[in-house]
């Protein structure tokens, strides 16, 4: 299925388009300056409309004349009058005496046929341009006056005419000044509708420009009550998202400010927290190297425990030896001692013999056994030396290997308490690093926070509250 394109066309001449360029105002606008304007022209565009029509009639009548001496003037007064003063209050009034004077010019050229007495409600409703009832009112007022004046005219003889036939007079004045009032109240009703939509529609552009997009948001502006004290709907709307984004911005305002207090807080507290993070594990990595180094200086005083105790067996069994050479020394020092007694006496009975040569021979065995029992007298001695020496050292490897146990007790004890420590601060540390943890996702929480609150204040820099 193929579609022909639509020509585009060229701009519509439309009585819209001609008013919009006689007043300089668009058509849709809502001020009550510009729905004036347009309708001030509106009125002479009409008015130029029941000039055409005068003519018109004139021209059946056979008294154009009349239409051109009469219906000119009135076209140009209305023309130049909404030229220099359009979208005045007095002009409106202006315009609705100059129509009434259109219609009477229509009746008179058909020298008061009631037909065209209908030109009159032709153009009451023109009034309703103007959103205002006071025009309406002006011109009711205008046309009774002309058939007031032009009856009393006509009746009186002039060429002023306004009825034909039977009835005319006051009656036909009255009949007629009915049916005007009740058209002016109903146009009035009417235009007091669109007077408050008019009102409606302006305050709404109104309050709308105060929501452009590439200018910003001001919510400075709020809905004004009307002379009643009314808000239109629009206004109790906008004055109700005034006030709410006033009070959404006063509470932005002051968490922006907690959320930034709070993000310095979580960024001091997150550094804190690396640092403490750190700080626990060089802990824990420091107690665990102490621990370790308990366990090898404990090793270590095993193994110098029983160096120690070997030390201690060998110094006993070197005075148990010691002992024992000392008892064999004082058995050989005895044995000297009685080989010395024997020998002296020997060399008492030696003496009374006949020998030369003995008493020397048995003088040298006694200086022999004599220099014997001193050495071996000497010897004991430093053997009671050495064994007081090895009694000492003895008693000080008693005392060393006491100690040496006592350290190594001690230290299974300290290593026992230090691995119990070590397990208590690793469940500690454990604990702290999950609390820690949770801090940072806290921390880091509150900095998404504050990032989205710092694009949430690039977006309402916007707003205007």
């Amino acid at each position: 299925m193929h579609t022909t394109p639509i020509p585009a066309q060229g701009p519509v001449l439309s009585l819209s388009a001609i008013l919009g360029k006689l007043s300089g105002a668009a058509l849709n606008s809502t001020d009550h300056q510009s729905i004036r304007a347009n309708a001030d022209w509106l009125c002479v565009v009409v008015s130029f409309a029941c000039l055409l029509m005068a003519i018109a009639e004139g021209l059946v009548y056979r008294n154009v004349d009349e239409a051109l001496t009469w219906g000119v003037p009135l076209f140009l007064a209305s023309f130049v009058i909404t030229k220099l003063r359009a979208g005045k209050t007095s002009t409106m009034h202006l315009h609705a005496a100059l129509l009434v004077g259109m219609g009477a010019l229509h009746v008179h050229i058909a020298r008061g046929l009631l037909e065209f007495h209908f030109s009159f409600f032709m153009l009451l409703p023109v009034m309703l341009a103007y959103r205002d009832a006071r025009p309406l009112m002006s011109m009711g007022a205008f046309i009774l006056a002309h058939h007031l004046v032009f009856d009393m005219l006509q009746q009186a003889g002039f060429e002023c005419y306004v009825f034909r036939g039977p009835f005319s007079g006051l009656p036909a004045v009255a009949l007629h000044g009915f049916y005007v009032a009740v058209e002016v109240l109903l146009l009035s009703m009417i235009a007091q509708t669109l007077r408050q939509h008019a009102q409606a529609a302006e305050e709404s552009a109104r309050l709308l420009a105060c929501l452009d997009q590439e200018k910003g948001v001001n919510l400075t502006s709020r809905a004004v009550p009307d002379e009643l004290g009314n808000i239109s709907p629009v206004g109790r709307v906008f004055n109700d998202y005034a006030d709410n984004m006033a009070f959404v911005f006063a509470a932005f305002k002051m968490l922006r400010a907690d959320i930034r207090e709070l993000s310095d807080v979580a960024r001091d507290l997150g550094k804190r927290n690396s640092q403490q993070l750190e700080q626990s594990s060089l802990a824990s990595r420091k107690l665990r190297d102490f621990v370790q180094s308990l366990a090898s200086q404990t090793q270590l005083g095993q193994n110098t425990a029983e160096f120690s105790k070997k030390l201690t067996e060998d110094c006993f069994d070197l005075l148990n030896e010691l002992n024992h050479s000392l008892e064999q020394l004082q058995k050989i020092n005895k044995q000297a001692f009685d080989s010395n007694q024997q020998v002296q006496l020997l060399f008492k009975q030696a003496s009374h013999a006949d020998s030369a040569t003995a008493p020397q021979q048995v003088q040298i065995a006694t200086g022999t056994l004599d220099t014997l029992n001193e050495r071996i007298n000497s010897f004991m001695g430093r053997m009671s030396v050495l064994k007081s020496g090895l009694s000492a050292i003895e008693n000080q490897a008693v005392s060393i290997d006491r100690a040496t146990h006592q350290w190594v007790e001690n230290g299974h004890s300290n290593q026992r308490l230090g691995w119990e420590v070590l397990g208590s601060t690793e469940g500690m540390q454990m604990h702290t690093e999950n609390a820690l943890q949770t801090l940072n996702t806290t921390v880091q929480t509150i900095l998404r926070a504050d990032h989205l609150m710092r694009e949430m204040e690039k977006r309402f820099a916007r707003f205007n509250v």
